[in-house]
């Protein structure tokens, strides 16, 4: 064995993978998969969040099949443009063609979402502590692709552990130890 097969062999020591390896001890054992459809636990955060939908003429839509395109259909990415807003509209014209289900909205800054925007300031103040830079809201908005399960959040750590919990777990997920479920053992149980 060389020098850098024994290195590749041996355990990345740091506290992420502390907190995986703790989490994955107490709360695997019992852990019964839960999974929930992307599009359900959309409808559940209808529910709790009041949020504007974005047009599909917006450019999050469109950043946002583009995504999709690139991550799951990459044979048909290859296709399109290299010049970014060329990429763009070919993306948005694929969009039916691949019959892509998006979804994209902002969070408004009431109800529940109040909550959200506190925690986005507070967080921003105490990153900034002492530097005299105010505090502008980031919009928060949660892009998705409900037959991928694409799902992405900007703007609140918060809103996405919350996703992952309500997406919940496949049984592949927990024999398999995928991503997946250590983004899920994280959100659910690292607060």
């Amino acid at each position: 064995m060389d020098y850098f097969d024994m290195l590749t062999e041996q355990r990345i020591d740091s506290r992420t993978a502390d907190v995986v390896d703790q989490l994955m001890e107490q709360h695997l054992p019992g852990l019964q998969p839960c999974a929930v459809p992307l599009e359900t636990v959309l409808e559940q955060l209808g529910t709790r969040y009041a949020f504007t939908r974005l047009p599909d003429t917006s450019i999050h839509y469109a950043r946002t099949a583009l995504s999709v395109i690139e991550a799951h259909f990459p044979e048909d990415a290859s296709y399109l443009h290299h010049d970014w807003d060329r990429r763009l509209e070919g993306a948005m014209e694929l969009v039916h063609v691949l019959h892509l289900a998006l979804f994209c909205a902002e969070i408004q800054d009431t109800g529940a979402g109040q909550g959200l925007y506190e925690r986005q300031k507070a967080q921003y103040e105490q990153r900034t502590a002492g530097l005299g830079q105010s505090w502008k809201p980031m919009p928060i908005r949660v892009c998705a692709e409900t037959r991928t399960g694409y799902c992405l959040v900007t703007g609140s750590d918060r809103l996405k552990d919350e996703i992952t919990c309500l997406r919940g777990v496949t049984q592949e997920d927990i024999d398999h130890r995928t991503p997946a479920l250590i983004a899920y053992l994280r959100a659910k149980y690292d607060a």
